[in-house]
């Protein structure tokens, strides 16, 4: 029987082994360092004694924007790639409940493009002011023979403060407790390697209008929307707005690989199928359906229309609900048998 990632293993990426190997290589690592473990969204380090208040760590992350940006370069739709690299940083620092308030950024290529460049800084720039993450800085690198003309990559790195009081806490999950799903605004930057498969494999026409959840679009516009930025949940919980636990950032790996991450070690997850099948998420489903992916194959590999999860107790769904209206119910926590798991119901 095959796993919920071969689909993504014949467009050349495994984020099985990946992750094996990393796992391996952080073991034992600095031990002690985090309240979270090796694979949280972000790390947390004691701040330097003398330096501020022994209670609050700093929190760092890093990411990239991953083979979206050859879509990007195909299409000519680069302005929002910025937003992409701050919100994949940014949506992962939250994850802690601290507030992210430094970015950097790294943009390597064979040959600057003038155009491409200031397009892509200026969508930076622009997403750390709407997240309130200052890009402080970074680092240009032209690198011919690396990088093939004006190919580019993209990596950013975000720190953010948090005090014990405001540190969410996955250990505190427990059997009862409810996931909730913010939307997503689409694929996000993940899974691109096989949607560009999918495009090849079905001579798919970029600029052909599609119609997802009563609204038309060219296809390439669909799948070049920017990563949302959770700043708005990220507001009301360090308000006291709303009461949450737990965060997940469903990224790379779906649900499988990181709705775990944010799970004490004694609990797993059902989440309910028909809870994906929302309008705004019919664009992923669509494209799941060219790739003949199961449901558990894409929710292994897209974010299935949410990209950000709290996890909360039952009594709290309602106040969230109706801070966030467009966020729903996506599932239950369960004990966790023999280890943290997602089963699908």
């Amino acid at each position: 029987m095959s796993g919920p990632y071969e689909a993504y293993k014949a467009a050349g990426v495994d984020p099985e082994k990946a992750g094996s190997l990393i796992r391996g290589l952080m073991a034992g690592t600095m031990p002690g360092r985090s309240p979270y473990p090796d694979d949280f969204f972000c790390q947390l380090t004691p701040l330097p004694a003398g330096l501020a208040n022994r209670e609050g760590w700093l929190a760092l992350g890093t990411d990239g924007v991953g083979t979206k940006l050859m879509l990007g370069l195909q299409t000519g739709l680069l302005d929002g790639l910025g937003q992409d690299l701050v919100a994949m940083v940014y949506n992962d620092l939250i994850t802690c409940g601290g507030e992210p308030f430094a970015f950097l950024d790294y943009y390597a290529t064979g040959c600057i493009a003038p155009d491409n460049y200031q397009r892509v800084i200026r969508s930076i720039q622009a997403a750390c002011e709407a997240c309130d993450m200052p890009l402080l800085g970074g680092e240009t690198a032209e690198m011919p023979g690396l990088y093939a003309g004006q190919e580019f990559d993209l990596a950013g790195f975000g720190v953010a403060a948090v005090t014990r009081a405001e540190r969410l806490r996955p250990d505190h999950t427990q059997p009862g407790d409810c996931v909730v799903g913010f939307p997503s605004s689409g694929f996000h930057s993940n899974g691109y390697s096989l949607i560009r498969k999918v495009i090849t494999d079905h001579a798919l026409d970029l600029g052909a209008p599609h119609e997802f959840g009563g609204v038309t679009r060219p296809l390439q516009e669909w799948l070049m929307e920017p990563t949302q930025l959770y700043v708005e949940p990220l507001r009301a919980i360090r308000a006291g707005d709303v009461q949450v636990l737990a965060l997940a950032h469903i990224t790379g790996g779906g649900w499988f690989e990181n709705l775990p991450r944010a799970l004490a070690p004694s609990c797993s997850a059902v989440l309910h199928q028909a809870a994906f099948d929302a309008p705004h998420a019919a664009g992923i489903r669509w494209l799941a359906g060219l790739a003949g992916l199961s449901r558990s194959e894409t929710l292994a590999t897209f974010n299935g229309g949410y990209g950000l999860a709290a996890i909360c107790r039952p009594a709290a769904v309602d106040e969230l609900l109706a801070c966030f209206p467009s966020s729903a119910v996506l599932g239950e926590i369960v004990p966790g048998g023999a280890g943290k798991r997602v089963q699908l119901a």
